[in-house]
């Protein structure tokens, strides 16, 4: 089969590799999509230190199970696949915290696991029993799903922070990310969602696509803190998620932030990134800060739900398509910010 390999950073590889069997239990997918997410391409550039080489990322997938050895899958069917795999034994899966498992495996992240930027993909009964496995009703374009995977860690964070009908939020960064938490801050009916871009070329796109209430501003700009004190009668903002991997966005959300509001810091940021975060502000101003990280096999139904019934458009998400061979040219377009989401989609 053909798959890209990533052998180091920046070092990837279009070519054959032997077609995996399916194993004892298990099913063998035949892949119709995947995603092309940040972490990718932060893997693709070196910046995992979790990264096993040589390997196949790849985790945001739709496929068909064209094999199967296992009684609750059978051939034919189309699924939506995300990574995350908890172990269902450790405190935090038994007290339904799995994405913060003991002893979570992930797929398709270059950590062992190989992913859905191949031909054809094989899972194994435990990862069946305790992943991310959903089947996709007829009638539903199967590339639309793989969403999903990027939008149940947002869902995840906003679910756990509380967001509420009243609220203004602050996303800072247009991604996928920040644009995933504007929509579903929407769908959760919040009062006024503010999405702020500093790279003019992906705040035009977010419009392009029917994205509301973009600014095309850093989060530093006196003129948003100005703008949000304005429609708040100068309390601030009542959530701020930074959805940039920028050390100083997460400083401007805590500036930005009314007394006893909330941030979301949603993503790692580099080492040389790191800003010194004003600790006095979160201290009086009594402001609850949140980390966000993947989700529950529970919040990915959900999540796909959202698409699946059109609350979620994901059209307006995936603006970018390439072939398997071309995902370098993914990975540098995504680099460049010349996309909200970009899809590697594999001949049917």
């Amino acid at each position: 089969m053909k798959a890209a390999v990533l052998y180091g950073a920046e070092d990837l590889r279009y070519e054959d590799v032997e077609t995996p069997a399916c194993p004892e239990n298990g099913i063998l997918v035949k892949t119709i999509a995947c995603g092309i997410c940040g972490s990718d391409l932060r893997t693709y550039g070196g910046g995992s230190a979790k990264a096993q080489y040589p390997s196949i990322s790849g985790h945001e997938i739709a496929g068909e199970i064209i094999e199967s050895k296992n009684d609750n899958f059978h051939v034919g069917t189309k699924l939506s696949i995300a990574p995350v795999i908890a172990c269902g034994k450790c405190w935090y899966c038994k007290n339904g915290i799995q994405n913060q498992c003991d002893n979570m495996r992930m797929i398709g992240t270059a950590e062992g696991i190989p992913g859905g930027f191949a031909e054809y993909v094989s899972f194994t009964d435990d990862m069946l029993e305790n992943g991310c496995f959903t089947v996709i009703p007829e009638g539903v374009d199967s590339i639309d799903t793989v969403i999903a995977e990027t939008a149940s860690s947002v869902l995840n964070a906003q679910m756990n922070t509380g967001i509420v009908m009243e609220d203004l939020v602050v996303v800072i960064g247009a991604g996928t990310i920040g644009c995933l938490h504007g929509e579903i801050a929407k769908i959760r009916g919040t009062k006024e969602v503010m999405i702020v871009e500093m790279n003019p070329e992906k705040a035009e796109l977010a419009k392009k696509q029917g994205f509301e209430n973009v600014y095309t501003m850093s989060s530093s700009d006196p003129e948003l803190e100005r703008i949000i004190m304005q429609k708040t009668n100068n309390r601030g903002a009542d959530v701020v998620i930074c959805a940039c991997p920028v050390g100083q966005a997460q400083a401007d959300a805590i500036k930005l932030t009314r007394k006893r509001g909330k941030v979301i810091f949603f993503g790692g940021i580099s080492a040389k990134s790191a800003t010194i975060i004003d600790t006095n502000a979160i201290h009086y101003k009594e402001i609850t800060v949140y980390g966000a990280s993947a989700y529950s096999p529970e919040v990915n139904k959900k999540a796909l739900s959202l698409v699946l019934s059109g609350q979620l458009n994901a059209k307006k998400f995936i603006t970018a398509r390439y072939e398997l061979k071309d995902l370098k040219q993914g990975y540098e377009d995504m680099r460049a910010g010349k996309m909200i989401k970009g899809v590697v989609v594999f001949e049917s």
